[in-house]
């Protein structure tokens, strides 16, 4: 039996457990240090994977993956992922710790106040998540050959807003590589927060590249507006207008974004893949000119760093975030010759990690495995 974790235990021989920062379906994020020599000491995220996961092979493998994905990943803009360690029965993950807020407390702290985001951090938000997608999209292997990580989980709880104004992409725990040893992803099955799973993902297709810049668009147009894109009274009914690529025009909703960057969340959200952008490292540089168009007066960074301390002070949020998770239930859609009426469809399906239920996302955030998995149906083909 693994040990159970406490303030105080000393994991690998020199990360010491101080206090639980985020809990998940798949993991807790403790916060807690790392002691060197002559006195050294450094904060770090530890990440350990649940007690009740240790012993399924399946829950295992990915979190193995996300840490082996994690380490391979270079860049600003991408959470680091410094160790593994397998200590007394337990699976942690040791990771930089990033004082900050999440892009989606972040948006509704502007709600609460009734006031909208700014346009220009959203945009200067939009560019720190392409550029982060872009190391895991641009990742290269040991042999000079391509091996993009599509990230799959892209979402506002997945995004840090860091007290330097620094935009941190997190959790790969999800990732899709063409290079993993095995794909945990069962067949009829697809990963992703329903909200922002792209249209050729809710077809049944693989993952590319551009699913990514899809849930970025998506994620854009929720930080402008104040409400997701894609949000319907039931996974179901979500299901389905992602499966229509229904997008409202975000220009009649706030009358203040220019055109050009616009039109550049719009292409993101295009339902055909060759329509959007070629790259996001493509659609981050289109952003960045927008950006240079207008006159601004004092540096972005500067201004995003600065609200988001004023909202971790006015939500009175320090090291840890009481805030229950938003991850939706996983909805099991059968599939059918004839569409099945909605209540029937969608089922609240609650796996062996449900019984570990979230009690907050800390700064390091960690993902429930609750609602990150959907049975899709392919009404009228046969798999």
């Amino acid at each position: 039996m693994a040990e159970e974790p406490r303030p105080g235990l000393i994991v690998g021989g020199r990360y010491e457990l101080l206090e639980v920062a985020g809990r998940g379906g798949m993991a807790d994020v403790w916060r807690g240090r790392v002691r060197g020599d002559s006195g050294f000491v450094r904060e770090v995220a530890i990440k350990q994977m649940h007690a009740n996961l240790v012993t399924q092979p399946t829950y295992v493998a990915m979190f193995v993956e996300e840490a082996r994905l994690g380490s391979e990943l270079k860049g600003p803009n991408v959470s680091e992922v410094h160790d593994f360690v397998h200590d007394r029965g337990n699976y942690y993950m040791i990771l930089e710790w990033i004082d900050g807020i999440d892009l989606g407390t972040w948006v509704r702290w502007h709600m609460q106040r009734n006031e909208s985001t700014r346009w220009e951090l959203v945009a200067a938000v939009g560019v720190g998540i392409l550029r982060g997608l872009a190391a895991a999209h641009e990742r290269i292997g040991p042999d000079g050959r391509p091996l993009p990580v599509v990230h799959r989980d892209v979402s506002p709880h997945n995004v840090l807003l860091t007290t330097r104004g620094l935009v941190k992409l997190i959790d790969f725990g999800l990732a899709y590589a063409p290079d993993r040893a095995q794909e945990t992803t069962e067949p009829g099955i697809v990963k992703g927060k329903m909200s922002y799973l792209a249209p050729e993902i809710v077809a049944g297709t693989r993952p590319v590249p551009a699913s990514d810049q899809f849930a970025c668009g998506s994620v854009l147009w929720e930080a402008l507006v104040g409400r997701k894109l894609f949000d319907g009274a039931t996974d179901y009914e979500t299901y389905t207008r992602l499966r229509d690529c229904l997008v409202q025009p975000l220009r009649p909703l706030r009358g203040d974004v220019p055109a050009p960057f616009a039109q550049i969340i719009h292409r993101a959200l295009s339902p055909v893949v060759e329509n959007r952008f070629p790259s996001t490292r493509e659609m981050a540089r289109q952003i960045g000119t927008a950006l240079k168009k207008v006159q601004l007066r004092r540096d972005l960074h500067t201004v995003l760093a600065r609200s988001v301390v004023d909202a971790r002070d006015a939500l009175g949020i320090g090291p840890r975030i009481n805030e229950a998770s938003e991850a939706t239930p996983i909805a099991e859609l059968l599939p059918g010759e004839a569409l099945p009426k909605p209540e029937e469809v969608v089922r609240l399906h609650a796996p062996a990690v449900a019984a570990a239920e979230p009690a907050g996302w800390g700064t390091q955030a960690v993902n429930a495995v609750r609602g990150l998995r959907h049975y899709l149906p392919f009404f009228g083909k046969k798999r």
